[in-house]
Order: C-alpha cells, then structure tokens, then sequence
C-alpha cells in the first residue's frame, strides 16, 4: 500500500465525511469507489443509462433510498 497526503478544502472534506457515514466506510473507500467509477470504459448505446450521465448525485440519492427501504 501506498500513504498519500492531501488537501482539501472545507466543503469537500465535508462531503466525503457525509459519504463514509453514509456508506459505513474509510476515506481511501471513497477515493478507490471514486477512481474505479472514473476509469471504467462508457456505456456506450445505451440510452436509458446513458439519460443519468450528468446525474451522479440524483442516482446516489435514488439508490440509498432503495437501500434504506429495502431494509424495512
């Protein structure tokens, strides 16, 4: 493993704050989830999928809350 130091800016730190409570994990499963979705090749001819594109946050929002219900 390498150790990597960073800086960030108040409302972004926040935001990944925000994301480990959410998701119950560390920061470096943030920035690897992060690095993962950023190097996977486009989905290509698929016009459903492809409507949520700019969407990132929105889609976050949906699937935690399927998540959240599901479990009731």
């Amino acid at each position: 493993m390498k150790k990597i130091e960073i800086e960030l800016d108040q409302e972004t730190f926040a935001k990944i704050e925000k994301l480990t409570q959410t998701y119950h994990c560390e920061i470096s499963d943030i920035i690897k989830a992060m690095i993962e979705q950023l190097t996977q090749p486009e989905v290509i001819n698929d016009s459903f999928i492809g409507k949520w594109s700019n969407e990132a946050e929105l889609v976050d929002t949906i699937v935690a809350d399927i998540l959240k219900h599901r479990n009731l």
